[in-house]
């Protein structure tokens, strides 16, 4: 369980000032322990390589940086949060079964790496942040002041840190405290169910001098970015969105247009947000021309536009991709064969968490409307290699509706089409086969059985 502190991981970019200009790499070797991989990935805001892993698990590789600070290292579905700086080496050593636990380094950069590790295992050993979130406003705060308080204890009682790596960390730790208590409000409504609850008045007054349009902090720190967002989507969230009209993506695109100057800073939020959350709904053309109206980086803009365009064929009352898939109960099912009925889709795999906890909502909604003109179909990604685990998981959760495997999990044709980046994601089609909506609502949320009703 992912605690607190790593509701969203920190990948810190720390400039530091090199001993020697014209070394620009880092040394980085490994060896790794029962693992299948072949190859490791080390992935940050300059860098992205593979690095091959021998038959001993062994693997070693000169990584040219543009920048020092903090990478993530990926081994399979494995990763860890590692520091790297130009002119330095560093050697690891983990036993993938027991990744976290084992994982120790050597070299160079020892200390700040071996701190990063213990960092992360102090969050395992928090309190749930269900729990940590669901608590009453006076607790939550005391809790939330007593985690800080601990990861400030880890890295002052850390010998062999760098004052620069330090005093960067501290900035860190505060940025993710802060960005825990702008998260209180919407994440405590999420675990309790209350969606009626509100901080105090004076609730957010420690926060009254944080500067949320410190563009050189922005560039410095992705702690401090993914705060800035949550500030963001926080003000989003309060606003009076009773309008049945009212669109948070246009909302946060609008307030993040307003409160920042053109710029680095501007265009990674914006860009951030649309990356995964531009949607093909009625407001897709807005949020386009917002984004486009916003000095934007000219790559991510043309990244942006291949989106777009991928997501206009998608809008309501265009007709849907089609599919045909192996059904649990035998043979194949096809979207075709389910002509003359609406079709709610809900495309998953056994190994999303999100997805499994929809389960239940759905089994609701289904025997609610099991009598309705609705087929619910439920399209798993799943690879080759966990073929059985679906046809298992299908059986042992008595799932309903119409269970089918997808051919060529992320790379099939139906989730390519509907341009699907991640899951779980829901889709509804009408009986003549035109798109209602290519991202509907979740089983968990009210507003599924409200649209389901009006149509039906």
């Amino acid at each position: 369980m992912k605690k607190l502190v790593f509701l969203v991981v920190a990948l810190t970019i720390i400039s530091c000032k090199k001993d020697d200009k014209n070394i620009d790499y880092v040394l980085l070797s490994g060896t790794v322990e029962n693992s299948e991989e072949s190859s490791a990935m080390i992935r940050g805001y300059d860098l992205k390589e593979e690095i091959p892993i021998s038959a001993n698990g062994t693997l070693s590789d000169t990584l040219y940086l543009d920048t020092n600070g903090f990478y993530e290292l990926y081994i399979g579905r494995e990763r860890t949060l590692t520091y790297l700086e130009k002119g330095k080496t560093l050697t690891f050593s983990v036993d993938i079964t027991q990744f976290d636990e084992s994982i120790s380094y050597s070299g160079d950069l020892a200390a700040e790496n071996n701190y990063l590790a213990e960092k992360y295992l102090l969050s395992e050993k928090e309190k749930p942040y269900q729990e940590v979130f669901a608590m009453s406003e006076k607790d939550f705060v005391a809790e939330a002041n007593s985690i800080h308080s601990r990861y400030e204890d880890l890295l002052n009682n850390t010998e062999g840190l760098s004052e620069a790596f330090k005093a960067l960390e501290a900035k860190e730790l505060d940025y993710e405290h802060i960005m825990n208590l702008e998260n209180f409000q919407e994440y405590h409504r999420y675990f309790t169910g209350d969606r009626t609850f509100k901080v105090s008045d004076r609730y957010y007054e420690p926060m009254k001098d944080i500067d949320y349009a410190d563009t050189t902090a922005f560039r410095q720190s992705i702690a401090y970015q993914r705060m800035l967002d949550t500030h963001f989507n926080r003000l989003i969230n309060e606003s009076d969105n009773d309008d049945p009209d009212f669109d948070p993506t246009m909302a946060y695109l609008t307030k993040v247009d307003e409160s920042l100057p053109d710029g680095y800073a501007k265009d990674q939020l914006l860009y951030g947000f649309l990356e995964f959350g531009m949607r093909p709904d009625v407001s897709l053309d807005d949020v386009y021309q917002i984004y486009k109206s916003s000095s934007p980086d000219p790559e991510n803009l043309e990244k942006l536009t291949a989106r777009y365009n991928k997501l206009r064929p998608l809008l309501p009352g265009n007709d849907s991709p089609t599919f045909t898939y192996e059904n649990h109960k035998g043979g194949t099912t096809s979207l075709s064969d389910l002509e003359g009925r609406y079709v709610y889709i809900d495309v998953w795999a056994t190994w999303c968490g999100p997805c499994i906890r929809e389960i239940p909502a759905l089994k609701a909604v289904e025997e609610d409307f099991q009598d309705e003109n609705v087929a619910f179909v439920s399209i798993s990604i799943d690879e080759k290699k966990d073929y059985d685990t679906w046809k298992a998981m299908v059986t042992e959760k008595d799932l309903g509706g119409i269970q089918l495997m997808a051919d060529n999990n992320w790379k099939s044709d139906f989730v390519e089409n509907y341009g699907i980046l991640g899951i779980p994601r829901f889709i509804l089609i009408d009986p003549q086969g035109k798109i209602v909506s290519a991202d509907a609502p979740r089983p968990s949320d009210p507003k599924l059985r409200e649209m389901l009703q009006e149509l039906l």
